[in-house]
């Protein structure tokens, strides 16, 4: 009612002006016999921001000097009338006038939604949504003398926001990757890429703006670039600075800031390949280290044992796990959780074996662990369990009709994921029980996956990759040459890699599923990939031999042993990195001084706890 008061008083000696508004969209918006036409500046899509509601021209065709101002309501649609707006009195000579804000001003607003109302005073632009504005011209002292309108959808995006190269990081690679985090929403945007190189004396941001572009790349649908081979060179010891900027339907909604490299050349560090220490154990070593949160290293091996190594390379002790170890997983205490021969079991950090469950039989694959107390495993006799990590009671299964070997993962909204042998991937969740939600079939059994990625489910059979949305309709499936050998990993740009029994690793888009390269290992991929912050790749093959290949695909070193590497590498927070191989031995190798990756998939089990569990990463943010 104090609103509606407040419009009244607001429009005081004035006309009264209508209640509702006639729209006029289209080719002619202005009534007939009207002697003022407005010729409206519709705003280009994206954001709606309240200077756009003011850009207009007034064009009166008569030859009488008016004394106006302009009424405009603002509706959205499902909400009516969320605001109207009074402009100051001015006077409108013959023919055309353009105007704008501060022409206008002093503008008196009402508003009748909050959100609206706090949205403009903030951000200065209108709420996601569409938007019909109606524009009165009004005499002073008199009627309608012109009037117009039209309708203009707002979406708000946030700004992209740089992520590699850091801000003053030297850079060896003469092909080195970009990435940057995607604007909110997603999905809808392309990007702009500009490098500049930086003068002396010039800081990034004057860079940026006056000098020629060095190298520019448009219409980038994901969130990271590999400098092409074919782009003007770096130079030794100069400096460069690069910008982001995001664009919808062709107009720009954002940019990021600027940052600058430097190019130091293509030495790769003398210690980067270097092996630091092998810590030999009694039998092959398959299983994938994991790190504990105080930075200890846990391996399993065949020999039986569960060990503990210090990033010096020293024992700090070994627990009996009954038999053959082929996984395991941390929770976020640092509690271990091994399967293999024996079932499972789950030991203390400090190697105290809490309790084992051979109930289960034989498990193969790693578990997923959940901060309520369940954790879940498949077992090759085809059941998927659910378990209490405090005890280790069996608390449900759920039947499939042949073996499950690879991880579940667990979504944001606490939703299971996982595939069996059956060639059937599955969703369950757990109430109370273990509950199908939809199961999807496809011509070959599951070799690596499911992991996540943007709210989709990725997973590799026989020589098909698959994208699934989290209801299980496929969105897409890519074919590659070769049997997928390896799990996927996924950049935080988007990018899915997969090694293969050709020696080949694969790379697809997320978004679109098409095939976007190939990296030549040279030897079967039996590890499944690591990535690093910086978009290096560590890969173990069935050679001997741990590769790390650049982001532009460039072997940058190689490391060899003395059997076959089928233990997916984890990367520690000082880069080095840790893997274990079939001569019986883990090893730590110095990498490029940088952790591992953070948004995307970066490693197997999605993180250095090897615990593929989203639900988990939201819960410690």
């Amino acid at each position: 009612m104090f609103s509606l008061v407040l419009s009244i008083l607001l429009l005081v000696d004035r006309a009264l002006v209508p209640s509702f508004a006639l729209i006029y969209a289209g080719g002619n918006p202005n009534p007939p016999d009207l002697p003022v036409e407005i010729q409206l500046i519709s705003p280009p899509p994206g954001a709606f921001y309240i200077q756009d509601l003011w850009r207009i021209h007034l064009n009166n065709t008569s030859t009488e000097l008016f004394d106006v101002y302009i009424y405009t309501t603002v509706e959205r649609n499902g909400f009516g009338l969320v605001m109207e707006a009074t402009t100051a009195s001015f006077l409108l000579p013959p023919g055309l006038l353009s105007l704008g804000t501060v022409d206008l001003s002093p503008i008196s607003t009402v508003f009748y939604d909050d959100n609206v109302q706090t949205s403009l005073e903030f951000l200065g632009s209108f709420p996601d949504g569409v938007y019909t504005f109606s524009i009165y011209v009004m005499e002073v002292g008199g009627g309608i003398i012109g009037q117009g309108g039209y309708t203009q959808e707002s979406q708000n995006f946030s700004s992209p926001s740089l992520q590699y190269p850091m801000n003053s990081d030297e850079i060896v690679d003469p092909l080195p990757i970009f990435t940057w985090y995607p604007v909110i929403p997603s999905g809808y945007v392309e990007y702009k890429f500009k490098i500049v190189e930086v003068l002396s004396g010039q800081s990034p941001e004057q860079a940026i703006h006056s000098n020629p572009s060095w190298f520019v790349s448009e219409n980038i649908s994901s969130e990271e670039f590999v400098y092409p081979i074919s782009a003007k060179a770096f130079e030794v010891g100069s400096n460069y600075a690069w910008q982001v900027q995001s664009f919808y339907e062709g107009s720009q909604v954002g940019e990021s800031e600027v940052w600058m490299f430097s190019y130091t050349g293509t030495e790769v560090s003398s210690d980067a390949g270097t092996g630091i220490w092998c810590f030999e154990t009694g039998g092959r070593v398959s299983c994938s280290p994991a790190i504990a949160p105080d930075g200890s290293i846990i391996i399993g091996g065949i020999d039986g044992f569960v060990y503990s190594i210090n990033p010096s390379g020293k024992e700090l002790w070994r627990c009996s796990a009954g038999g053959p170890v082929y996984s395991l997983a941390l929770n976020s205490a640092g509690t271990i959780f091994a399967s293999g021969d024996f079932g499972m079991c789950s030991i203390d950090p400090s190697g105290f074996l809490l309790w084992r469950n051979n109930e289960t039989g034989p498990l193969v694959a790693g578990s997923l662990i959940l901060s309520n107390g369940r954790l879940y495993v498949g077992s090759i006799e085809g059941v998927f369990y659910s378990i209490d990590s405090n005890t280790g009671v069996i608390l449900d299964s759920f039947e499939t009709d042949d073996s499950i070997v690879l991880p579940a993962v667990c979504d944001e909204n606490g939703n299971l994921y996982f595939a069996s042998d059956n060639h059937k991937l599955y969703s369950l969740t757990d109430d109370s029980c273990l509950t199908e939600n939809w199961s999807f079939k496809v011509d070959d059994e599951f070799v690596g996956g499911p992991v996540l990625y943007n709210n989709q489910i990725f997973a590799a059979a026989g020589k098909e990759v698959f994208c699934f949305s989290l209801h299980g309709e496929q969105i897409w499936k890519a074919v590659v040459p070769s049997q997928v050998y390896s799990g996927p990993v996924i950049t935080a740009g988007g990018t899915l890699y997969v090694g293969s029994g050709s020696g080949n690793i694969y790379t697809i888009e997320t978004l679109t599923g098409h095939n976007t390269g190939v990296i030549p290992a040279g030897a079967v991929v039996t590890s499944t990939p690591a990535f690093t912050v910086t978009g290096s790749l560590y890969v173990g093959c069935d050679d001997g031999f741990l590769y790390c290949f650049a982001p532009s695909g460039f072997l940058e070193w190689e490391f060899e042993t003395d059997a076959t590497i089928s233990s997916s590498p984890v990367i520690g927070i000082d880069g080095t990195v840790y893997f274990g191989s079939d001569d019986f031995c883990v090893y730590a190798v110095s990498g490029a001084g940088s952790g591992a990756m953070v948004e995307g998939w970066p490693q197997y089990g999605l993180n250095s706890s090897k615990n593929g569990s989203f639900l988990e990463r939201v819960g410690q943010e």
